[in-house]
C-alpha cells in the first residue's frame, strides 16, 4: 500500500457522506486539504470535481446563478466533465450568452454524446433561438436517452406546440405530469393543453386548481381558472380567482 492510501480512502468515504448531506464546503475543505498533503493521489482530482459541479447544481436550483457558474468553472479546471459544461452552459442561458452557452453544449456533445442533459439544454437552447424544428428533435433524443425532466417536458411541449403537432405535445406534457405531479408548471400548462391541442377548457380545470393548490403565486392557471368559470357565467368564482 503507498504512503498515504489508507488515509486517503478514509477521507474520501467521510467526503462522500459528507456531500450525501448537502455539506458541500466542507467536503471541499477536506478535499483541499488532501490534495495539498497528497499531490500524486488521483483520486481527489474527481472528487473535488464532482464537489463544485453539485455545489453548482444546488445554487443553480436555488436561483443563485452566477455562484452555481464560477463553480462549474472550477469543477471544469479539475475534470472535463459533459454535466459541468451543461451546468455552465445553462448559466450562461440565464444571463442571455447564448452564443457562449452554444460552444459548450457542442464541447460537452463532442465529450459525450449519449449524455441526456446535455441534449435538453441544446433543445432549449434552440427553442430560445425560435428553431422551433431542431428543438424538438433535441428534445427526442434526449427522451431517447432515457433522461426526464420538468424542463425537458417544458421545453418539449412548447416546441411541438409552435410546430402545430398538438398531438405529440399532449402526449408528452401529461406524461410530464405523471412523473412530476408536485410541479404546478406542468400541472399548469397541461391544463393549458387540454385547451390548445384538444379544445376541451372542462378537462383543464383539475390541473388549474392543482397547479393553484401547489402554488397560489401560479397567477396564469388563476387567470385561467377565472377565465374558465366567467365561461360558465360563475361570476362570483371568476371575481374570487382575480382577486387571489
Amino acid at each position: 500500500m503507498r504512503e498515504g492510501e489508507g488515509e486517503v480512502t478514509k477521507v474520501l468515504k467521510r467526503v462522500a457522506q459528507t456531500m450525501g448531506h448537502g455539506k458541500f464546503d466542507e467536503a471541499l475543505r477536506d478535499l483541499m486539504h488532501l490534495s495539498e498533503k497528497y499531490p500524486d493521489a488521483g483520486e481527489i482530482r474527481p472528487q473535488i470535481a464532482e464537489v463544485l459541479l453539485r455545489r453548482g447544481q444546488s445554487c443553480a436550483l436555488r436561483g443563485r446563478p452566477k455562484e452555481a457558474r464560477a463553480d462549474f468553472e472550477r469543477s471544469l479546471r479539475w475534470t472535463h466533465k459533459p454535466a459541468a459544461l451543461v451546468g455552465l452552459a445553462r448559466s450562461l442561458m440565464i444571463e442571455g450568452k447564448l452564443d457562449e452557452a452554444d460552444k459548450l453544449l457542442n464541447e460537452a456533445l463532442e465529450v459525450d454524446d449519449s449524455y441526456g442533459p446535455t441534449h435538453e439544454a441544446m433543445g432549449l437552447l434552440l427553442l430560445a433561438w425560435q428553431e422551433n424544428a431542431q428543438a424538438a428533435r433535441a428534445f427526442e433524443q434526449a427522451l431517447g436517452l432515457e433522461h426526464r425532466s420538468s424542463d425537458l417536458y417544458r421545453g418539449v411541449w412548447e416546441a411541438y406546440m409552435r410546430l402545430e403537432k398538438t398531438d405529440r405535445a399532449h402526449e408528452l406534457i401529461l406524461e410530464g405530469v405523471d412523473r412530476y405531479p408536485e410541479n404546478d408548471v406542468l400541472q399548469a400548462m397541461a391544463g393549458d393543453s387540454f385547451v390548445f391541442a384538444r379544445g376541451e377548457s372542462a378537462e383543464a380545470r383539475p390541473y388549474w386548481e392543482k397547479a393553484v393548490a401547489l402554488n397560489p403565486k401560479n397567477f396564469g392557471a388563476q387567470f385561467n381558472l377565472a377565465a374558465e368559470a366567467a365561461g360558465r357565467e360563475d361570476r362570483p368564482a371568476a371575481l374570487e380567482r382575480l382577486q387571489q
